[in-house]
């Protein structure tokens, strides 16, 4: 990507396009409720971008751009009903009405067709207070790409305002359960966009899966599928593209908690060794298992550090489920956690500063979040009973599961200042959070 003049960045088609995915589509999209927006929020407006001879974008990519913004809770943005116009380019504002409005930050664009069947779409960050464009972009879409456009003006104005990338083209996988009982139950792990958009059922079965891993890549998934008629579990990756389904650990006993290496070329996972649940790497290329633990505890759910040179665990060890650290070689074995009554569900932040947990305390199960630097511990979730967080791309929020009036998703700011939840119809559990999407 090249940035020009008042970085204008222009993106290519190549940039925009959709990885196929070999899946059936799903029951519902999730939806998204935004619970708690930051004290600090940025205020902003996007408005509806114009097109030429008057016409209207098949898909509102401003809408689409207020909406992820909004979802962070970092954004405070302004209703387009209050909206007194709608300017599509600078020269077009009237600073006094939106200064009247109190609007410190305003999005204008357009897009028109570019003669390859899309269309290029422009549009100007203006500082309202200063009455003056302080940043322009462009970039292609093609006419089936608009969505993408939209999440990508947003991650472009989250960059801005953040100076961290936006996550807003990535994508999510998780469960869902539905049938009122057990013989209807239907269990389903799926894919859809980060914010619960075009939802794509991967695997289906009327037995349980569990533990969806996104491979670093973005291209494959990792999951247990259980055959309760036989007793068997099973770790599988499967390829999003193909569908192809390869099983690496099988039988009966523990086989669970996949847990992809950064540099996508290894697997730890949970096996039952001897009746001990420990901690085991699987090699992709040789097809080798190697154990890692050694305990007649119950060592489970890996995590690898960014750097792959340590691997974070749950183990009972100490009596109550803790987290502990060894290096992804095996040996020595560290205690990370002491605060509350137990911790579990560990997962790296991307620059591996911090480590997200469940933690158990007289308040339930709640999600954590550990600074690795000073052992501090902030709880960022109100419980009563949160599980499985996974960190944004991005570092900068975490998604994780959550019971109490509905068994639904939700995402939390690393400080915990916003938060929002992404629910459908029947139970929403296992969250994993994909890669960045470009």
């Amino acid at each position: 990507m090249k940035y020009r003049n008042l970085h204008s960045l222009v993106v290519g088609f190549a940039t925009l396009c959709l990885m196929a995915i070999a899946v059936s589509p799903a029951q519902a999209a999730l939806q998204v409720d935004i619970t708690k927006s930051s004290d600090s929020a940025i205020p902003i407006a996007i408005a509806p971008f114009g097109q030429s001879q008057g016409q209207q974008l098949p898909v509102d990519v401003a809408k689409i751009a207020s909406n992820d913004l909004a979802s962070t809770g970092l954004f405070k943005v302004f209703p387009r009903s209050n909206m007194l116009a709608h300017p599509s380019s600078p020269d077009q504002v009237n600073y006094n009405n939106w200064r009247s409005q109190n609007v410190d930050n305003l999005v204008v664009g357009s897009a028109t067709p570019n003669g390859q069947g899309g269309y290029k779409i422009t549009f100007n960050l203006l500082d309202v207070a200063q009455g003056q464009s302080v940043a322009s972009y462009q970039l292609n879409a093609g006419s089936n790409q608009l969505r993408q456009a939209g999440h990508t003006i947003a991650n472009l104005i989250y960059q801005r305002f953040t100076g961290k990338k936006g996550y807003f083209l990535s994508r999510i996988a998780y469960v869902t359960v539905t049938g009122s009982s057990a013989d209807k139950r239907q269990f389903r792990l799926v894919v859809s966009d980060y914010d619960g958009s075009h939802p794509s059922t991967v695997y289906s079965s009327q037995d349980p899966i569990m533990s969806p891993a996104w491979s670093p890549d973005g291209s494959k998934l990792a999951y247990v599928a259980f055959n309760v008629y036989k007793g068997v579990s099973s770790v599988r990756v499967q390829d999003l593209a193909t569908g192809n389904v390869r099983t690496i650990a099988s039988g009966h006993g523990v086989n669970g908690a996949p847990a992809w290496s950064p540099d996508g070329k290894r697997i730890a996972l949970t096996k039952s060794s001897n009746g001990d649940s420990d901690i085991f790497v699987y090699n992709l290329a040789s097809g080798q298992l190697q154990q890692l633990t050694h305990s007649s505890a119950i060592d489970t759910e890996a995590a690898w550090s960014p750097n792959g040179q340590h691997i974070a665990f749950t183990s009972d060890r100490g009596g109550q489920p803790q987290i502990y650290e060894m290096s992804s070689q095996g040996g020595q074995v560290q205690r990370l956690t002491y605060d509350g009554q137990s911790n579990q569900r560990p997962d790296f932040s991307p620059d591996g500063k911090s480590l997200a947990m469940v933690q158990k305390s007289g308040n339930g199960f709640r999600i954590a979040v550990m600074n690795l630097a000073n052992n501090n511990v902030r709880i960022v979730s109100d419980g009563p009973l949160d599980d499985s967080p996974a960190f944004a791309p991005n570092g900068q929020a975490i998604l994780y599961a959550t019971q109490g009036g509905s068994n639904s998703l939700a995402t939390v700011s690393v400080d915990g200042s916003a938060k929002s939840t992404l629910s459908q119809a029947g139970e929403v559990r296992e969250p994993a959070w994909g890669p960045l999407g470009y």
